[in-house]
């Protein structure tokens, strides 16, 4: 069916962005929805209806196992320059991609609208690609108009981060709706109601329904897909079985070679509006379609049909990813591991880390094919993008197979930096005392005589750990070791420029021209990783100095950077202080999400420091909200905390022991700080901003503090029993719970009753408690409770998202409720997420439910 109801809007807008986009003031343009929305369809009729004059580039992201790297980008390079379609194709250097292509849409004397279908199935280095060609649209000749599945992605995943990253030039972002049933009764006729009912207003599935040509209605759209395939004749039923496997779309190069009568078979299914095609490819009318067909086809035929598609494959000496994607499902193991190993390095040239580790994890099991040094080399590539994209437990497993190859083909240089990776492996992991363990093992391992590089990698795992664990002058001598040697060596001298500069900002904050200086040195050297651990640097020590603009300003750069390159590693460790600074800003919704997410987001239960930063953040919630867990949550913290063996992870937790003990009218912890001096020694204790905060607990709980330098200006206060100069400070902060309980302490009866107004405006039910009792205690009355317009509203939701719930309740999306209240779709989305959290609901619809329950819509 050509006509497309209800979408006119959506082509409006996409052609005012494009009338921009010819005036040199491009955009991007977001088309989303679930499946059998009519993405496909809306961006097809705006394509066609455009002039022939104006270049047209589309692309389509594939549903393999692994995606190829820069899979959408090789669809257009045919219709690109020779220089910029040789980089996409060789997907070797990402830096030369960006300059071409921003060079080449730039210079162009046409306006460019590049069409890239399904992102949600993109490959990160597409996803890169996308974030910087978004981010520069507006100075360019552009629409990037971009399609995706809502619910195919889920938190953490790089599409969202590119989408946040392209907000600014973003013109368009629709989230198309089901059919209304006037629409439905206008392609049904008679049966739309019963149509309705079974197809929900989905396009796809409408047209699924009406299409069907005889007899009753079936009872889902697969069938009414399977029925047309049966009434096809056997060759043309066996074409579209055989296209089944293939994903998104096949080639008609490929066809000729697999199916050399292709073209009089598929005729049929065309017709019947099961196919499409252009000169170049043939797919299927809709991805629906092709699941319906192909999860009916047997297993064993389905075998058969990747061989043959494999073998063509072979022939016109296909990428290696798609290859491996049809040899596995073929059950061709010689090929798999013939190709796997290439996919995996292509992808890793690419920096597509996340396809590099799948394709380096299946060349792992054919590992046995290949000879000593091979075996070494493909352990230590796993490990390395393990780690890259933040699984712990099997880069651990990778490294140490690694190190045992290279101890025995006598390799004993590579074997130490194989280990000083797992040590640093290990410190992800949260161990501390196994990182520290291979890190010396390193150092003795190479020996004096060793090559001067390998030796200032070993001194430079060294440099970094003592950082972490705040030995100041261990780090600076080991730094400036590693620094002697590794002369003009980029990668080396960036990542140890990167720890002195952050040795030196932790004694004192405002010394930050060398850790500056250092990331200027990453940047010209292109050295994306390392200019993270900078950013990285420059958070966690704001965050430690009680500096929460500068800390946050540098931490959420740093998740985005982090996500742009793939590195989750990173991401997952910022986004854990992102969380943290919100919650101390008061926006504890927003931290649990984001902590959560944290928590969720590396698939299979791993420990890492980025879940005990996630961990830490939910303890404080526990803590502070009066969780009846709050108890066993604080003990399991404390064992994972101390685990790491660094000031960093253990102090978070001591203070919320305090906090926990105080509020609770408990014994304080005073034998803990003993006990945390035999874990981390005395250096981080003197000196630093943890030194000065542990030495202002410490105080509280009238232990001798033992720092010797100058401590964060609350902390600093805190150490002279100065509460309300330091309630102060924090209040300048922004930390409204700690300038409540320095309030606390300060004990006069106006300090009390600000303390206790504070801690109830945050939400902090065991503050509020305790400061009551105390103003019991000296016979002052404690301010009267909520008002009754809150009282009436026990969810505690704000005017705006009361709002929002009630559109919610009238069935609108997110797309529809931003459109109405004049907010981006993403705000939506926030308080959706907010309100979900405070009414325990896990849909909208329990929302909605819950809401009328407690008679607030």
């Amino acid at each position: 069916m050509d006509e497309l109801y209800e979408r006119d809007s959506t082509l409006r807008a996409l052609g005012e962005a494009f009338a921009r986009a010819s005036r040199g003031d491009g955009s991007v343009a977001l088309v989303a929805g679930e499946a059998g929305m009519g993405k496909s369809a809306v961006v097809d009729r705006f394509a066609r209806d455009l002039d022939s004059a104006v270049r047209v580039l589309v692309g389509l992201c594939d549903d393999l196992a692994i995606p190829r790297p820069l899979g959408a980008f090789q669809d257009v390079a045919d219709h690109l320059p020779e220089p910029l379609a040789h980089v996409i194709r060789s997907g070797t250097d990402r830096r030369d991609l960006h300059a071409l292509l921003l060079q080449e849409l730039r210079c162009s004397r046409i306006p460019t609208v590049l069409v890239l279908e399904d992102v949600h199935w993109a490959d990160e280095a597409t996803l890169d690609v996308i974030t910087v060609l978004g981010r520069r649209a507006s100075e360019l000749p552009l629409l990037l108009l971009l399609t995706y599945r809502t619910g195919e992605t889920g938190p953490g995943h790089q599409l969202h981060a590119a989408i946040d990253a392209m907000q600014r030039t973003t013109s368009v972002h629709v989230e198309l709706e089901p059919l209304s049933v006037a629409s439905v009764a206008r392609m049904a006729g008679e049966e739309a109601e019963r149509i309705y009912a079974l197809a929900g207003g989905n396009p796809f599935f409408v047209s699924e329904m009406v299409a069907h040509e005889d007899g009753p209605l079936p009872p889902s759209v697969a069938n009414a897909v399977l029925g047309r395939v049966a009434r096809l004749d056997r060759a043309s039923r066996e074409a579209v079985e055989l296209i089944s496997v293939v994903p998104t779309r096949v080639s008609t190069r490929l066809l000729d070679l697999v199916e050399p009568g292709w073209a009089s078979a598929t005729a049929q299914a065309e017709r019947r509006h099961l196919l499409t095609s252009d000169p170049a490819h043939v797919r299927f009318r809709h991805a629906l379609v092709r699941a319906a067909v192909r999860s009916s086809v047997p297993p064993s035929r389905r075998r058969v049909l990747h061989r043959r598609v494999l073998c063509a494959l072979q022939e016109v000496g296909a990428d290696p990813a798609e290859l491996v994607h049809h040899a596995e499902a073929a059950g061709d193991l010689d090929v798999v591991a013939e190709h796997a190993l290439v996919a995996a390095r292509q992808a890793r040239g690419a920096r597509s880390h996340r396809e590099a580790f799948a394709h380096f994890s299946r060349a792992a099991a054919f590992a046995d094919r290949l000879d000593q040094q091979g075996r070494a080399r493909l352990w230590e590539d796993l490990a390395d993008a393990a780690y890259l994209v933040g699984r712990t437990d099997e880069a651990q497993h990778a490294v140490g197979c690694a190190v045992a190859a290279y101890r025995e083909a006598g390799q004993m240089a590579d074997a130490a930096r194989c280990l000083g990776t797992r040590a640093h492996v290990h410190w992800v992991a949260g161990d501390g005392a196994l990182a520290r363990r291979d890190a010396r093992t390193a150092v003795r391992m190479l020996g004096r005589d060793a090559p001067d590089l390998e030796r200032a990698r070993c001194w430079l795992q060294l440099a970094e750990l003592a950082t972490l664990a705040g030995r100041t002058t261990e780090g600076m001598r080991w730094g400036e070791r590693a620094l002697r040697l590794a002369g003009t060596q980029p990668e080396i001298r960036a990542r140890t420029l990167v720890v002195l500069g952050t040795l030196r900002m932790q004694v004192d904050p405002d010394d930050v021209e060398p850790l500056s200086q250092a990331m200027a040195y990453c940047r010209t050297q292109h050295l994306h990783h390392h200019m993270l651990l900078a950013r990285t640097g420059f958070a966690f020590v704001n965050l430690h100095w009680v500096r929460p603009q500068e800390a946050l300003r540098h931490a959420e750069r740093g998740r985005s950077e982090a996500r742009a390159h793939q590195i989750d590693t990173l991401a997952r460790y910022l986004d854990g202080i992102c969380a943290w600074l919100q919650l101390r800003a008061g926006r504890r919704e927003d931290a649990e999400r984001m902590a959560r997410q944290v928590l969720d987001s590396a698939g299979p239960a791993q420990e890492t420091v980025a879940h005990l930063q996630a961990r830490t953040v939910l303890a404080e919630l526990a803590v502070r909200r009066g969780d009846p867990d709050a108890d066993d949550v604080l003990d399991a913290l404390v064992v994972a905390a101390d685990r790491t063996g660094e000031l960093q992870r253990i102090l978070p937790v001591l203070e919320l022991q305090v906090e926990h003990a105080l509020t609770l009218g408990r014994p304080l912890p005073v034998e803990r700080f003993a006990r945390v001096q035999q874990i981390v020694g005395a250096e981080p204790l003197r000196h630093g901003g943890l030194g000065g905060r542990f030495a202002a607990w410490a105080r509280l709980c009238g232990v001798p503090p033992t720092v010797a330098g100058t401590a964060p200006p609350p902390h600093a206060a805190m150490l002279t029993g100065d509460w309300r100069t330091a309630a102060r400070r924090f209040e300048a902060a922004g930390w409204v719970h700690d300038q409540a309980l320095m309030l606390s302490l300060e004990g006069s009866p106006d300090a009390l009753l600000e303390a206790c107004t504070l801690a109830r405006s945050v939400g902090a039910g065991p503050l509020e408690r305790w400061v009551c009792r105390r103003l019991h205690e000296i016979g002052v009355p404690a301010p009267r409770g909520p008002l009754a317009s809150t009282r009436s509203n026990p969810a505690q939701l704000t005017d705006r998202q009361l709002e929002v719930l009630t559109l919610v309740g009238s069935g609108k999306g997110n797309t529809a409720i931003a459109e109405e209240l004049h907010i981006s779709p993403r705000t939506v989305e926030h308080h959706v997420s907010t309100i979900l959290t405070k009414l325990g609901a896990r849909t909208r619809a329990e929302a909605v439910a819950r809401c009328a329950e407690l008679d607030l819509l």
